[in-house]
């Protein structure tokens, strides 16, 4: 199987970034982006919608990286996924210097766990698929 492209690395970085970056912080100082921020996250559905699908997209992407055959790689997978998670309310915790709440914070870890999950069984069925047949 061929090593994944640059293209496929610097997506799964850009993705990392993204997560990590204070959203909350930016819509508190930039307005129009923060009425848009408020209406995706406006219900505890979207709240939820959103951090899985954020770390279903990250397990696919790590995933296309570490080729999770075996169970390693793909505990590595989930692994990543889950610092990135705790690295993310951390720096949300930071970023509104506010304490969300311990509850909150293991509730959106739970949830991005769950979404990491989905991905990577995604990405499994995926590289499956796009193996060679011999």
């Amino acid at each position: 199987m061929e090593p994944p492209s640059l293209r496929t690395r610097l997506l799964t970085v850009l993705w990392i970034l993204g997560i990590l970056f204070p959203m909350g912080f930016l819509a508190a100082v930039w307005k129009p982006f923060g009425r848009l921020f408020d209406r995706a996250f406006a219900s505890g559905w979207s709240h939820v919608v959103m951090h899985a699908t954020l770390y279903l997209v990250l397990a696919f992407l790590l995933a296309q990286l570490l080729r999770p055959a075996a169970l390693r790689p793909a505990l590595l997978v989930l692994c990543l996924a889950l610092l990135t998670g705790v690295a993310q309310e951390a720096l949300q915790w930071l970023s509104i210097q506010a304490e969300v709440g311990w509850a909150a914070s293991a509730f959106d870890l739970l949830v991005d766990l769950s979404g990491a999950l989905l991905g990577l069984g995604l990405a499994r069925l995926w590289l499956v698929r796009r193996q060679p047949r011999v």
